[in-house]
């Protein structure tokens, strides 16, 4: 069932807060916000200092009836969706809270099911969030081996959040900057004894960012018939996952070492791909080794003003 199919079936839940981070949002994120409400009541909207100007956007998001929160200067997703979460809970103390990207929809009666997940758990006291069970309706890899399966790596768009849950394991990590953001918070939710549970029925549309033809030596490389693509990165974005994903690594390995190992090896997959097939290898290695650098001595927060120029 498509989101277009079931618009007549959705209703809004009040129980549910929606937190949007926004960056640079545009007239299509404003149609992806009006579709939001038809799932919840509540909006709140965190600009994270956009260099353009969106006043006229954001003035249609209010239009809509979302409260919006603007940053002064690009502080990351972390600072955002905090700032948001902080906000919904000021103003309405809801039970859930489900952070959303400007770039994302539910499909079908999305929270509708995700409340059915969580009310049908048979552990509650250790539910901490409910997250989508596929994106663009490909399934998620689970930790499985348990009758209520767990999403292994939850992106923090679609994920639907007990409010509470902040008060006993914090709040994002705002060092993280982007990337990783939700694969820590998740790790850190598994060390306080929470769970992320997979939404049955729960489906995020999800823009994959830039698709690029997967060449070798000016080949196309097929499997079968099906063409194969690069989704493309920018160098700076390479500098955090590398960072991120180190420092995580580093974090989390003592309690939850299989976990840790797993993830790893799918983020040496993506380089692998990255490095040998993607455009701009030189800059994706220099990000990569002065992330792997960062993660090693410590430094956190946003890439060095100097280091973003050189991987333009």
């Amino acid at each position: 069932m498509t989101g277009s199919e079931s618009s007549d079936k959705v209703r809004q839940n009040s129980e549910v807060c929606a937190v949007v981070s926004a960056f640079n949002p545009g007239p299509e994120n404003v149609e992806n916000i009006k579709w939001l409400f038809r799932f919840v009541s509540r909006v709140v909207i965190v600009d994270d200092g956009s260099p353009r100007d969106v006043t006229d956007t954001m003035s249609a998001f209010e239009q809509l009836g979302a409260v919006v929160v603007r940053l002064n200067t690009n502080s990351g997703i972390a600072k955002a969706l905090n700032t948001g979460i902080q906000e919904a809970r000021k103003r309405w103390n809801p039970e859930w809270i489900v952070t959303m990207d400007q770039d994302s929809r539910f499909s079908g009666d999305y929270i509708t099911a995700a409340l059915a997940t969580a009310h049908a758990s048979d552990h509650p006291d250790t539910l901490g969030m409910v997250c989508a069970e596929s994106h663009n309706h490909a399934p998620l890899p689970t930790l499985g081996g348990t009758r209520e399966p767990e999403v292994f790596d939850p992106m923090t768009s679609g994920s639907m959040i007990r409010s509470e849950v902040f008060d006993a394991v914090g709040y994002f990590d705002e060092d993280f900057f982007i990337d990783c953001v939700d694969t820590e918070f998740n790790a850190r939710l598994r060390d306080h004894g929470f769970r992320s549970l997979s939404g049955r029925g729960c489906d995020l549309e999800h823009s994959l960012g830039n698709a690029r033809p997967m060449k070798i030596f000016g080949w196309r490389v097929r499997v079968g018939q099906k063409k194969l693509n690069v989704y493309y990165h920018p160098p700076f974005r390479v500098y955090y996952i590398t960072r991120n994903s180190l420092v995580m690594a580093r974090r989390f390995a003592g309690k939850q070492p299989a976990w840790v190992l797993r993830r790893l090896y799918m983020e040496v997959q993506s380089h692998i791909v990255r490095f040998v097939y993607g455009p701009n290898r030189r800059k994706h290695l220099i990000a990569a080794m002065a992330g792997a650098k960062d993660a090693w001595t410590g430094r956190m927060g946003k890439i060095d003003d100097a280091l973003a120029a050189r991987l333009r």
